[in-house]
């Protein structure tokens, strides 16, 4: 949680615009919002939205078209860091 100058906590937002890079939000509430991302340096910890839309810029942008090239049509599966990047087969 450090090095975020803009903290929010359990605040309601609500058709509005927010660009969170650099920002922590806490247990916060985003309702018929436009997400904005460009570096992907926020925390949004125990936040939740309801009928928003995410737009990617910059980075963010590119590293969408790259999940899209792997997903194409299929659902969004992502790692957590703490998960083991492969599966230990019990064959020999």
């Amino acid at each position: 949680m450090e090095g975020y100058k803009v903290r929010y906590k359990n605040k309601k937002f609500s058709w509005q615009k927010i660009e969170v890079d650099g920002k922590l939000f806490n247990n916060c509430e985003f309702r018929d919002c436009i997400i904005v991302v460009e570096k992907g340096e926020t925390d949004l910890t125990g936040s939740r939205f309801k009928n928003c839309k995410l737009m990617l810029r910059g980075n963010a942008y590119t590293i969408g078209k790259l999940i899209k090239l792997f997903i194409g049509k299929s659902s969004l599966n992502v790692l957590d860091i703490d998960e083991p990047l492969f599966e230990k087969s019990n064959q020999g």
